[in-house]
C-alpha cells in the first residue's frame, strides 16, 4: 500500500511540475558545480520504539555531464538522541539525474543506509545498500520562491520523499527549507522511518554562467546572413543583421558555445567606429509573459555588458526587449525554443 500511494505522489508531482517555472535544481549546464550545505533533526522510529532527534549534517555535490545528464552525490547524518534507543548512522547516495525541462528531472542510483542502534539495541545493526529510482520536481510560487519536492522508490523495502521551499537569493546561491522522510528495511518484522525537518544552502559555479574570456587578435570576419536554424527578422533599411547570441533555458548569460560570437562583435564594433548597433532579447515561451520579459531584458543587458566591457562604448547600443513575442521558432519542440533563447544583434551603418 505504501508504495502505491509514494507512486500515485510522484505521478503528480511529475504533472504539477508541467504548469512550472524557472528550477535550478531540476535543470542545469554542462560543466556547472552545485555544492550543497545544511543540516536536519531526524528522529527515528522502528515498531512501538522511537529515538528524540538531533541535528545532522547534510551535505552534497553535483556536476553536470551535459545540458541534460548530472551526477550527483548527497550525506545525511543518521544520528539521533536517546528515548527508547539512539541511533549513530549515515546515509550516502550517488545518484545520475536527467533533466527533462527545466522544472522536472528523474534520477536513480544507490543509497547506502547504515542503521547504526550505538549499542542500544543488540544485534539490530543493519546496512542497506539500496538500488534507487525517483523523480525530483520545482515550480515558482512567487517571484524567488518555488515550492520542490523529491520521491524515490529502491530495493529493501526503501522509499523516501522531500518536500519544502526554496529562495532565490541570486542566480547562483539559493536557500531551501522542507521536509525529509526515510523509509527502509531492518528486519523481517520490521521497517526503520527517519523523518524530519532540514535547512540548506545552495551554491552553484561553472558551466555557461562564467562570462567568456575576451578573445586576442580576433579575426575581424564580414557581416554574415542569418542561418536557417535562427532567422532573424526583417530588417528595418539601413540595419544589417549581424548574429544572434543563444542562452541556456532560463539562462541570462550567453552559451560558452557562442563566446566566438561575442568575440566578432565586439571586433566587427571596433573595425566600423561609425556604425551603431541595436540588441534585441528574446525567450522561448515556458514561464509567464511577464517574467520572459525581464528574462530578455537581463539576456541583453549581460550581452552589452560584455561588449562594455571590451571597449564598445554602451552610446553606440541601443537596447530593446521582446520576451517570448517575437519567435523565430515553434515553442512546440525542444529545438525550436533553442532557437528562440537568443538575443539578435543588429548594425546600423
Amino acid at each position: 500500500m505504501r508504495k502505491k500511494v509514494l507512486v500515485a505522489t510522484l505521478t503528480a508531482l511529475a504533472t504539477a511540475a508541467s504548469m512550472a517555472s524557472a528550477a535550478p535544481q531540476t535543470s542545469w549546464e554542462q560543466g556547472e558545480w552545485q555544492l550543497d550545505l545544511g543540516a536536519w533533526a531526524p528522529k527515528a522510529k522502528f515498531a512501538s520504539n522511537e529515538s528524540s532527534s538531533k541535528w545532522n549534517f547534510n551535505g552534497g555535490l553535483g556536476y553536470a555531464l551535459t545540458d541534460r545528464l548530472a551526477l550527483r552525490y548527497d550525506y545525511h547524518g543518521l544520528k539521533t538522541k536517546l528515548d527508547d534507543f539512539k541511533t549513530a548512522g549515515d546515509e550516502h547516495e550517488v545518484n545520475l539525474m536527467y533533466s527533462l525541462g527545466k522544472n522536472v528531472a528523474l534520477f536513480g542510483g544507490w543509497n547506502r543506509i547504515n542503521n547504526d542502534f550505538d549499542g542500544t539495541v543488540k544485534n539490530a545493526d543493519v546496512v542497506n545498500n539500496v538500488a534507487q529510482f525517483g523523480v525530483a520536481t520545482k515550480f515558482d510560487l512567487a517571484k524567488n520562491l518555488a515550492f520542490y519536492a523529491d520521491g524515490a522508490l529502491g530495493t529493501k523495502k526503501t522509499s523516501l520523499w522531500e518536500a519544502g521551499l526554496a529562495y532565490t537569493i541570486n542566480k547562483d546561491w539559493d536557500i531551501n527549507a522542507g521536509y525529509r522522510y526515510v523509509d527502509t528495511k531492518l528486519n523481517d518484522d520490521n521497517n526503520i522511518k527517519y523523518r524530519g525537518f532540514l535547512v540548506g544552502l545552495s551554491y552553484r559555479f561553472g558551466g555557461h554562467k562564467a562570462a567568456p574570456a575576451p578573445v586576442s587578435a580576433p579575426v575581424i570576419e564580414e557581416p554574415v546572413a542569418p542561418v536557417v536554424e535562427t532567422p532573424a527578422p526583417a530588417h528595418v533599411y539601413n540595419d544589417y543583421y549581424l548574429d544572434s547570441i543563444h542562452f541556456a533555458s532560463d539562462q541570462d548569460t550567453p552559451l560558452a558555445s557562442d563566446a566566438d560570437k561575442l568575440a566578432n562583435f565586439v571586433a566587427v564594433a571596433k573595425a566600423h567606429p561609425d556604425s551603431t548597433f541595436k540588441l534585441v532579447g528574446n525567450t522561448d515561451s515556458d514561464a509567464s509573459q511577464e517574467y520572459n520579459e525581464d528574462l530578455s531584458k537581463r539576456r541583453v543587458d549581460n550581452v552589452a555588458k560584455y561588449a562594455t566591457d571590451n571597449g564598445v562604448s554602451s552610446s553606440r547600443m541601443s537596447l530593446d526587449y521582446k520576451g517570448e513575442n517575437n519567435p523565430v521558432s515553434t515553442n512546440a519542440t525542444d529545438q525550436g525554443k533553442a532557437d528562440n533563447r537568443r538575443v539578435d544583434i543588429w548594425e546600423h551603418k
